[in-house]
């Protein structure tokens, strides 16, 4: 009987020990999970106080005098140089060297270098019938794709034009581009001339149209960035260079998977002086959700590779300008983050996980952060919506769900960059589909 108590007792107080064990991880566990929300608090409120001036300050200037800066002179026609990389491209490249072909501009001042990179359908035979045509454009054909950014390197080498312009296949510039950017190089200190984008497939899908207001608040950000002399990333295209910055900073990086944003990266730390100009073009926004996907997947991967690359730049620029780029270039990691947050606030509403009472300000910090989300998306409506308001304004619902869609591209990218590294690469599928009152009223 003895030996039975021991036994009993001894069971007793392994469980004990194992109740107060696992009250004790429980208890860590719920510290951890309670820090971790705090350090989410801290990061959006940081996040609103950065954020806000900027977007405020975009809408404001955009409604006082749109997009851009004023511009100087007219100036003696410089030779200028078009630099148009593509592959597999049938489906729009025509359309783009119809628009370049109607460029109000010297023709015997302008050249269009177009490389053709191992495309697989009519791409090359599309871009040698208009050389064929028009001695001013020239078609460079090679059996090896290495990248956008090895590309336009080739294509410079082939240039001797003074300014240089680049274009994707899918743009549609207006007339008056070129003569537009060139006012701004009036400023000899004046290295980079950035215009903007609208878009041509407007109404293809709920897809491309969200991505269209996507797009126009990123303008109204870089507007408000560029008067805070923060720093703005070249979009890629309708872009215009001095050949002198170009080779001072050492041309495109042949590796990276967003040649614009890090060679925007190297003029910043080079102090280059770059404008924002009102100079138009069209262009295509992905029209389905895996086309989206896939674009933002290279993107999230490459702005994360070029954050760290460009570590220390805080040596060759001001700390405000480069948290503002290193914010920037983590933003995939933000979005992630911002996903993980409603999901905690979801499973607290129906009370599962921490208490509401815990979450309350996480929940305060982000409800104010959408308001002023929100009220950039319907900045975004009243400026480029001129009929069927009730339709827009309806899918400005839609943007949560494509907000969702895009940290999940994020998310991917994180993960395919820990497995494929700067070998990651996807190309962005192109419709050629153009809005009905785009074909009626040309470009």
């Amino acid at each position: 009987m003895s030996d039975c108590r021991l036994v009993s007792v001894a069971s007793k107080i392994i469980n004990r020990l194992n109740i107060e064990n696992a009250g004790t991880e429980l208890h860590e566990k719920v510290s951890l999970a309670n820090w971790f929300v705090f350090g989410l608090t801290i990061l959006f409120l940081a996040y609103f106080a950065y954020a806000t001036p900027i977007i405020v300050l975009g809408v404001w200037r955009y409604k006082k005098r749109g997009f851009g800066e004023e511009p100087g002179e007219d100036w003696d026609p410089p030779n200028v140089s078009v630099l148009v990389p593509v592959k597999n491209e049938e489906k729009v490249v025509g359309r783009l060297l119809d628009s370049l072909v109607r460029l109000d501009y010297p023709k015997e001042n302008i050249e269009v270098i177009v490389v053709e990179d191992e495309s697989t359908e009519h791409t090359l035979d599309i871009c040698k019938g208009y050389s064929e045509k028009y001695s001013w454009i020239k078609v460079f054909h090679r059996d090896a794709s290495l990248g956008k950014g090895d590309a336009l390197n080739f294509a410079f080498h082939q240039t001797k034009g003074e300014i240089i312009a680049t274009f994707d296949a899918d743009d549609i510039p207006e007339p008056q581009a070129v003569t537009k950017a060139l006012r701004y190089f009036n400023n000899p200190e004046t290295g980079a001339v950035h215009g903007y984008h609208r878009v041509l497939n407007l109404r293809e899908s709920i897809v491309s149209r969200l991505a269209a207001y996507e797009n126009f608040v990123y303008r109204l950000s870089n507007d408000g960035k560029y008067a805070l002399r923060l720093f703005v990333t070249f979009s890629g295209s309708n872009t215009f260079f001095r050949r002198t910055a170009l080779e001072q900073v050492g041309l495109w990086d042949p590796r990276s998977l967003v040649e614009d944003a890090e060679l925007s990266v190297r003029f910043a730390r080079a102090h280059i002086a770059t404008r924002l100009a009102p100079v138009e073009c069209w262009q295509e926004m992905p029209a389905k959700v895996g086309s989206l996907f896939r674009q933002r997947i290279r993107w999230s991967g490459g702005n994360m590779l070029t954050g760290i690359k460009h570590w220390n730049a805080w040596r060759s620029m001001s700390i405000a300008k480069t948290l503002d780029m290193e914010v920037l270039m983590m933003s995939p990691i933000l979005a992630v983050l911002t996903f993980v947050a409603w999901v905690i606030l979801g499973l607290g509403v129906v009370r599962v996980g921490l208490p509401f009472g815990t979450l309350l300000p996480l929940l305060s910090v982000m409800v104010v952060l959408n308001l002023v989300y929100v009220g950039s998306l319907l900045a975004a409506v009243f400026s480029s919506a001129r009929t069927e308001m009730a339709s827009h304004l309806g899918l400005v619902l839609a943007t949560y769900p494509y907000a969702t869609l895009v940290s999940l591209a994020n998310l991917a990218a994180m993960f395919l960059l820990f497995r494929k590294g700067a070998r990651l690469w996807l190309k962005t599928e192109k419709t050629g589909y153009v809005d009905a009152q785009l074909q009626t009223s040309g470009p």
